[in-house]
């Protein structure tokens, strides 16, 4: 009798061990990716045009440089004037990629009215899975219509089970005319 009780609590006690160490890596994995959403939207604020090539790079030339105005006037993501393009640099002779221009402006609106969005959203998409993958889980991202980029998080330890989808919008793209 004292058998059946031992091996009925030792059954009970691993059940209660299993089921807490499943719990740990829930809370870790959604911390994780937590994170990783908070660095994603950091790259969201940063996804700039205006030099005339969509970035999240945030610009190094900007405001007047030798006495030349900058197409970008700021690297700070906080001022409006970060996202679209200023002026158009004149010294610029070489067409923007995925444009068929060397006017900033013209180029930013260009990547802009693409029907498909890809020119526009991809320098996004890349600098997003160019980050390191949460812990636990799988992160992958897809351009959708209207300049959105879902992001799926798959649990790595339940059979791929999607855990969390996010709709990202950079902010630049509330600055396409």
């Amino acid at each position: 009798m004292l058998m059946i009780v031992v091996s009925s609590t030792a059954t009970i006690f691993n059940s209660i061990n299993r089921r807490t160490l499943s719990t740990q890596q829930q809370v870790v994995m959604q911390a994780s990716i937590d994170d990783n959403l908070s660095q994603i939207k950091t790259l969201a604020r940063r996804f700039t045009c205006c030099s005339g090539v969509c970035t999240t790079v945030p610009p190094t030339s900007f405001g007047v440089v030798s006495g030349v105005t900058q197409p970008c006037a700021t690297n700070n993501p906080l001022d409006d004037r970060y996202y679209f393009p200023q002026v158009d640099l004149t010294s610029t002779t070489a067409n923007f990629p995925n444009t068929t221009t060397s006017s900033e402006p013209i180029a930013v609106e260009q990547l802009c009215a693409a029907s498909n969005n890809t020119a526009f959203m991809t320098p996004f998409r890349n600098a997003v899975d160019g980050l390191g993958q949460p812990v636990n889980a799988t992160r992958t991202t897809a351009i959708q219509a209207e300049r959105i980029l879902r992001v799926t998080f798959t649990d790595n330890n339940s059979n791929n089970r999607v855990t969390r989808v996010e709709n990202i919008i950079p902010h630049m793209a509330y600055h396409c005319p």
